[in-house]
């Protein structure tokens, strides 16, 4: 009898090691603004998940999810858009997400990200967890995407947030592009206000200026080295970002 206990306790305990794991798997980081310090998580299980005990960590600053968010829990395939009470630095950062505020565990530890150069305080407890890989950095401009499938970790899967899509809308076009010296900004709807702000492909932020009347701005690149960089556009007519060259 007491053998048969015994193996039930651990098929029991094998049970619930894997459910655990599955549920951990579940919701991660799909997009990441580090310029508006917008977070999207994503539920890529097949069932509900609670979010509002998670946590979102910038070493040294930390917020709960409850706290940021009405939404309570993810259905399968759903997603929320979460602006963060912490804030993240454009050019270099990282985000960690975790189920508890045992920031230093990599059991607690559900996802991460890091862009930029620097060493970071949670990388190591992201290696540990198996999400990342040591030394390596999101190298992309920011917004940035997650493009895997949700069992899918490591710096190969994150991507410039929808880059193409962003220069098939047509809120603003850009002239000349190639550019030289100038380039003008041209809004195909009334801008009342708003910013811009100009990235280059390393997600360091170049400029950040207001948009207050319904002007047409022309942006000084002559100072800029030859390469390519990223325009965004945010006002009440919503966010895009066009991408233009430097000669």
């Amino acid at each position: 009898m007491k053998r048969n206990y015994s193996i039930t306790t651990i098929l029991m305990l094998v049970l619930v090691t894997f459910y655990a794991t599955q549920l951990k798997a579940q919701v991660r980081i799909l997009k990441l603004d580090p310029a508006t310090n917008s977070v999207t998580l994503k539920n890529f299980g097949s069932t509900n998940v609670p979010i509002s005990n998670y946590w979102f960590c910038n070493f040294p600053s930390y917020a709960q999810v409850g706290n940021m968010t009405s939404v309570v829990s993810l259905d399968a395939g759903e997603e929320v858009n979460i602006e963060s009470d912490i804030n993240f630095a454009v050019a270099d950062g990282e985000f960690g997400l975790y189920n508890t505020n045992s920031f230093s565990s990599s059991a607690a530890m559900i996802d991460y990200l890091q862009w930029g150069s620097a060493n970071h305080q949670r990388e190591s407890v992201a290696v540990t967890a198996g999400l990342w890989d040591v030394g390596t950095f999101v190298n992309v401009a920011p917004p940035f995407e997650y493009t895997g499938n949700g069992t899918q970790n490591g710096v190969t899967n994150w991507v410039t947030l929808s880059i193409e899509d962003f220069n098939n809308q047509n809120n603003f076009k850009l002239f000349p592009n190639p550019v030289d010296d100038v380039i003008t900004i041209e809004f195909a709807n009334r801008v009342l206000e708003g910013t811009i702000q100009v990235f280059d492909m390393l997600g360091k932020q170049l400029l950040n200026t207001a948009i207050t009347t319904n002007t047409v701005p022309q942006i000084n690149v002559s100072g800029f080295k030859s390469g390519l960089y990223l325009i965004k556009i945010s006002s009440e007519n919503g966010e895009e970002t066009k991408r233009f060259v430097k000669q």
